[in-house]
């Protein structure tokens, strides 16, 4: 029976954790030790670190009072609520949508929030107990929560504009999986068969997932879309639509406000290679200094970017920041103005200072030459340290952050 719908007492379990929101855990724990309670002490605290733990990945649903999670491994599994919205931008609106693996439900409730029809099936009964709940609590017309194995559920049912799917990326073991016929459901096996009943098809992977593999694993990917939240590369998402051939990838940097930043690139640009290498004379006071995000370091792509920005110039070859003499402030990443390259004198008179200290292919790291130099964390001067130019010579910047309209 589900913790979540049959637990008479659920106004008292809100009270305990309102109450209880800033209290140690293992203290309270103690505190209730053998105590009888009306309602399950472990649901009560598991509520209390669930929002903890997705204060702020989950900010718009963890305001509500009633909302709750089936378990704890649901508050860490699911979708940050800025992904989730961008799901729900790529699907659209007025379609009807299967979430085969539904969870914690943010990526259903989040397409439901855009007037779809949304399907969302899950095995797991506390789930689906949960999400019905939680719908309720928000307020969210037009989700359908199914206790049923999506797999034997999409065998029978209709025909849908959409299908998402968020495999499980943990074997038998539980130890991580990167192939998607490694994953649960799997996803190679069941394409045929989604592709039978949904003209477009999203399948979340993991950020780690190699775009060369994705594509050679699903041949009839027809998109790929890199997201990243405030810096962070959180998954690798793949579109098929039926007819569409391969083309390109999507990268896309999210924050509160939304899209921060957003870059394709298409097949072509991606099997660009040619880059020009930096000089150590390209290096001066008022050049500009560009670090990728998340979601373009992991292209490995210098040879489209240079093709992009025109007069960038890959550091070296084996580290991957950018140099130019004219600023590119829509760059996809952190864009800095060099504001010296200081010499032995010039790095002891910033002793004591505050700076952001960045190794990047360096042969000392961060700790070992913020210590060196004497500088303190923080600010917004950053102290750059890489390898350059064709013979990876050793360099230092002291740089500052461009101020943008947009954000990293």
């Amino acid at each position: 029976m589900s913790l979540v719908t049959d637990n008479s007492d659920i106004e008292m379990i809100y009270g305990f954790i309102e109450e209880n929101a800033r209290e140690d855990i293992n203290k309270l724990l103690l505190r209730y030790h053998g105590k009888t309670l009306p309602y399950s002490l472990d649901f009560a605290v598991d509520q209390i670190v669930a929002r903890r733990k997705t204060y702020s990945k989950l900010p718009s649903f963890v305001c509500f009072r009633k909302f709750l999670f089936p378990d704890l491994i649901s508050s860490e599994q699911a979708s940050d609520e800025r992904v989730a919205e961008y799901h729900a931008a790529l699907a659209g609106s007025g379609k009807k949508i299967l979430d085969m693996t539904a969870g914690l439900g943010i990526d259903a409730m989040s397409m439901a929030m855009r007037g779809n029809d949304v399907t969302a099936c899950d095995i797991d009964p506390n789930k689906i107990d949960a999400l019905h709940h939680n719908a309720e609590v928000l307020d969210i017309q037009g989700i359908h929560p199914y206790c049923r194995d999506s797999i034997d559920f999409i065998r029978s049912a209709g025909k849908f504009d959409m299908i998402f799917i968020d495999p499980a990326r943990r074997d038998a073991s539980s130890r991580r999986t990167y192939s998607f016929s490694d994953c649960t459901p799997d996803v190679i096996e069941l394409l045929s068969l989604m592709r039978e009943k949904a003209d477009r098809i999203l399948i979340k992977s993991s950020p780690l997932l190699d775009i060369t593999q994705i594509l050679k694993e699903i041949e009839c990917t027809s998109f790929i879309h890199i997201v990243c939240a405030k810096g962070e590369c959180k998954e690798v998402l793949v579109e098929i639509s039926r007819n569409e051939k391969f083309g390109g990838v999507r990268i896309v940097d999210l924050d509160d406000a939304g899209i921060a930043s957003d870059i394709s690139f298409s097949y072509n640009e991606l099997k660009m290679t040619g880059t020009g290498i930096a000089k150590l004379s390209d290096f001066s006071s008022g050049c500009y200094l560009y670090e990728p995000n998340a979601g373009v370091m992991k292209l490995k792509i210098p040879g489209a970017l240079c093709m992009r920005f025109p007069g960038i110039k890959h550091v070296s070859h084996n580290t991957s920041l950018y140099v130019s003499e004219c600023l590119y402030d829509d760059f996809p990443g952190r864009v800095l103005r060099i504001d010296s390259i200081p010499d032995k004198r010039e790095l002891k008179a910033i002793k004591g200072q505050k700076y952001n200290v960045v190794t990047r292919n360096y042969p000392v790291d961060v700790c070992v030459l913020r210590k060196k130099i004497g500088v303190k964390e923080g600010d917004d001067k950053f102290l750059y340290a890489f390898r350059a130019a064709i013979d990876n010579r050793p360099l230092i910047c002291l740089a500052s952050k461009v101020k943008r309209v947009t954000t990293e």
